[in-house]
């Protein structure tokens, strides 16, 4: 989704896991002979095998019905001993986690060790959103709109879904519907600079020049300087304050763009358009030739940089 309308498509990855156990016994010579109690402990990770605090454990006695509960510490590290010689039923438990449910068994005077990977639950309305992504990777902007909606209605809070929702409004032209997503999106985001730059663009679309900047400036001033984003978001500025007829503002930022990517076309065909606006005709001709001579044949930047060539020496006056 990246390719339409310049934007970046945060698509949000969205797999349904299962709890996933796996159990090791490390069995340690019995202190008394007659012992009757074991030892469990072990550690709890997530996915990326980062350990997990304060992840629940619920151990339940099968024969007598006793429980006891557990957490997990910083370091995912749980520990309970004392434990009668029997079978368990456990539970692990965390919030946004998907649960493990499962039996084990423990022996007088044996330590056993357990390790647990978390896997995130799948948020509300990942259904709908993944409905989205199908229908719009199949051009049916019709269908992704429906999905996305819904999707919003069950994570509203989700700045991902908003996005995704703006771009398929989009794709229909329906402009300031994609506009007010983006909005809500960057609310909920607090000002992150991808969806500021996502808005600026829906913003010039809608011919809202005004706001295109403001949203842009914001996302600018709060991005690294190696976001991969910045380059596309300085030309985007350099052409909204083109059309708003800041000649100066539109030169910086295109100079900007060009010291960033020397070879890149894009922002020196801008900088010819500000000399020429300016009256400075020689530079807007160097640039728009060195365009030309760039660019490949038939593209849109070597088409336009041929136009205003001709255009210019059209207009010149005839050499004596």
């Amino acid at each position: 989704m990246s390719e339409h309308t310049g934007l970046r498509v945060a698509v949000r990855c969205l797999v349904i896991g299962l709890g996933l156990l796996a159990a090791s016994s490390v069995a340690a010579p019995p202190v008394v002979a007659q012992i009757e109690t074991g030892v469990m402990q072990g550690i709890v990770r997530d996915e990326e095998g980062k350990p997990l605090e304060g992840v629940i454990f619920r151990i339940t006695d099968l024969e007598r019905g006793t429980s006891y509960e557990v957490k997990s510490d910083r370091n995912g590290r749980f520990y309970r001993r004392g434990l009668r010689a029997t079978d368990y039923a456990i539970a692990v438990e965390m919030k946004g986690y998907n649960p493990i449910n499962d039996k084990l068994s423990l022996n007088a005077g044996v330590d056993r060790r357990f390790d647990f990977k978390l896997v995130r639950a799948a948020p509300e309305g990942a259904e709908e959103f993944a409905m989205g992504v199908a229908a719009f990777n199949k051009g049916d902007f019709e269908g992704a709109v429906t999905a996305f909606e819904m999707a919003v209605q069950k994570a509203p809070d989700l700045p991902e879904v908003r996005v995704n929702l703006a771009i398929a409004y989009l794709r229909l032209k329906r402009t300031a519907d994609a506009v007010a997503e983006l909005e809500r999106a960057s609310a909920i985001s607090q000002g992150d600079p991808r969806l500021l730059f996502q808005l600026g663009g829906a913003y010039l679309e809608f011919n809202q020049l005004d706001k295109a900047a403001e949203a842009l400036e914001k996302g600018l001033a709060t991005s690294k300087p190696d976001s991969p984003d910045v380059y596309d978001a300085t030309v985007t500025l350099g052409a909204v304050y083109f059309a708003k007829g800041d000649n100066d503002k539109s030169e910086a930022q295109f100079q900007k763009a060009v010291a960033a990517r020397p070879d890149a076309l894009t922002p020196k065909l801008g900088l010819g358009k500000v000399h020429a606006s300016k009256g400075e005709m020689d530079q807007a001709l160097r640039l728009f030739r060195e365009v030309l001579a760039a660019a490949p044949a038939g593209s849109p930047d070597a088409a336009e940089a041929d136009a205003f060539i001709k255009e210019f020496e059209s207009a010149a006056p005839p050499s004596a």
